[in-house]
């Protein structure tokens, strides 16, 4: 029903339809190539831009220093705040959006950020996701990954308990990281494939 209500959308913006069309197209191929299906990938790229549009309506700034991933209903935050209080009415903006179901709030309490650090972040997430892409045995679609103070965050859904394994050794080896918290989940359900 989404999927329909884009698209009255698009062929009503009649003098950008074309890149619209395929933009929708590249969408609708990505999320048919991840372990949690077309459908749960639409519904969760709503939820990712309904979140990202409260977080900015709420704090501009914050919406700026954070990252989110949505797997299925499933919200993993990271990033940096400067206190706790921003921490916790981070978290009641997030819950107050329609389909989440879960919310993993691994945001940083931290007031500084040093150009070593960011720099040993991003070596870090590049490297990371590389690995991730180049392995033959998972799809990289499936897995989200974000580096803050050297603590690797993983999300996703995996097909199986072998995919977590090699998605968190990748994670651990990669340089500069001193720590993965892991969040991806094996899938059930055979039917979303």
């Amino acid at each position: 029903m989404r999927l329909l209500f884009l698209l009255i959308i698009v062929i009503s913006l009649q003098s950008c339809a074309a890149p619209l069309i395929g933009g929708v197209g590249a969408i609708a191929f990505s999320s048919s190539a991840q372990e949690k299906g077309l459908g749960t990938s639409i519904n969760d790229k709503v939820i990712y831009i309904k979140l990202r549009n409260a977080i900015y309506d709420w704090n501009p700034s914050v919406a700026e220093e954070i990252s989110i991933s949505v797997d299925d209903g499933s919200i993993l935050i990271t990033g940096k705040v400067k206190n706790i209080e921003t921490k916790i009415e981070l978290t009641r903006v997030i819950w107050e959006v329609k389909g989440v179901n879960e919310v993993n709030n691994k945001v940083q309490i931290s007031e500084t950020n040093n150009i070593k650090n960011i720099a040993q972040d991003l070596a870090s997430l590049g490297e990371i996701k590389a690995r991730l892409m180049s392995s033959k045995k998972l799809n990289s679609l499936n897995f989200s990954v974000n580096v803050v103070n050297n603590i690797a965050y993983i999300s996703g859904i995996a097909s199986s308990e072998e995919e977590i394994a090699i998605v968190t050794q990748i994670a651990r080896n990669a340089r500069f990281i001193k720590e993965v918290q892991n969040f991806v989940k094996v899938n059930k359900d055979k039917r979303k494939k």
